[in-house]
């Protein structure tokens, strides 16, 4: 690291910095850093107050704090608007969400059932199974008539604008038969107008898909999805539907979802 010493302030001013606020210097309301010369630099100080302000461009490392052995422990990226924390940098905002089934039963093969929002035994009379469809994928509307009431086991209401960062998925079946299974994660308009229309589902999107072979009730088969529209916004619903391809057997899921808050 270099010194001033025996240096006169003609040859050194470039190096030197000071607040853009000559005449007061730090006061109650911020002044932006520059060195000697005036070029502005990032940083914004008050004498309560300290601001980091890129000048040029956005980056993914505005701002870093790091351990001492040069790890960053918080970074704000913003050239994608997050903040970072731990030594795994996932952003500040990360949550996490479960749809989890058991005993699924679909009404056919190839049939897209809705996942619950938690453990349920649809296999029961207390819960009361819902279809999305044959297609390739669940349908993107539905009105579900009087089971409807029935969606609430299976939407999840979006609070907020999030990104969706990863999903992975435990599944299962009740039989030896080896099957394939289809997952997608979807999101929805749902309407809630006040009249006959409330809980009908319109606009569907893929947020994320994918596919396990082989799965039969001796194991259990991990799948990470692909996200396909990363985006949501506020006020729409997620759900998750499961397919099996093969037959009707049970199937038993569990679903985590990865999101931060934008």
């Amino acid at each position: 690291m270099g010194s001033l010493a025996n240096k006169n302030p003609a040859s050194t001013y470039k190096s030197l910095l000071k607040v853009a606020d000559e005449t007061n210097g730090v006061t109650t309301s911020v002044s932006q850093v520059e060195d000697g010369e005036g070029t502005s630099t990032c940083l914004s100080v008050g004498d309560d107050n300290f601001k980091i302000t890129p000048q040029n461009d956005n980056t993914t490392t505005t701002f870093e704090v790091e351990n001492a052995s040069g790890s960053n422990l918080l970074t704000v990226d913003s050239s994608n608007s997050v903040v970072k924390v731990g030594t795994s940098q996932v952003s500040a905002t990360t949550q996490l969400l479960t749809f989890c089934g058991f005993r699924i039963l679909p009404s056919l093969a190839g049939r897209h059932m809705f996942v619950p929002l938690g453990v349920t035994d649809l296999g029961g009379t207390a819960s009361t199974e819902i279809s999305m469809g044959d297609g390739t994928d669940p349908d993107t509307s539905g009105d579900k008539g009087t089971s409807t009431v029935h969606l609430v086991y299976y939407m999840w209401n979006v609070p907020y604008n999030i990104t969706i960062d990863a999903v992975k998925v435990f599944g299962s079946t009740d039989q030896d038969t080896d099957v394939v299974l289809n997952y997608h994660l979807m999101s929805y308009d749902m309407s809630s107008d006040g009249d006959t229309n409330d809980g009908n589902l319109s606009n569907g999107t893929v947020l994320a898909d994918g596919q396990a072979t082989a799965v039969d009730r001796s194991v259990v088969k991990q799948t990470d999805l692909t996200i396909q529209s990363s985006s949501v916004t506020s006020g729409k619903v997620i759900a998750c539907c499961v397919e099996n391809v093969t037959n009707t057997d049970d199937i038993n899921i569990q679903v985590q979802v990865k999101y931060h808050i934008n």
